[in-house]
């Protein structure tokens, strides 16, 4: 039985090589993305999206997040090309313990909350 409704998909976020989000739109086109988190504008430190190999697929980088404010976060984006069309979705990033700048380390004691 298939699924009822949209099922948005779950991404675990890593520095190094953080997951992307790839729209289809015109071949050719230049494209930039646009984010939210609950109706909320974000914005990435890079906007624009990349086409793959002339495929009419543009690829963005989720590391174009700076940090999460939570280790669990979900985005709508929308993808705009300059021909007027446009893709969009939702995402939810998914941040393990020391993988974005706001979890603790277990390698940086000092990262955590201290009794003082």
């Amino acid at each position: 039985m298939g699924l009822i409704g949209t099922s948005i998909i779950e991404l675990d976020f890593f520095p190094d090589a953080p997951p992307a989000i790839v729209g289809e739109l015109t071949t050719g086109a230049t494209v930039n993305i646009e984010l939210w988190h609950d109706g909320t504008g974000v914005v990435p430190t890079a906007s624009g999206c990349n086409e793959i190999d002339g495929t009419g697929r543009f690829s963005w980088s989720t590391g174009n997040i700076e940090t999460l404010a939570a280790s669990r976060m979900q985005y709508h984006w929308r993808m705009s090309g300059d021909t007027g069309d446009t893709d969009e979705g939702d995402f939810v990033l998914i941040a393990h313990e020391n993988r974005d700048g706001m979890m603790p380390s277990l390698d940086d004691k000092d990262s955590y909350i201290k009794l003082i």
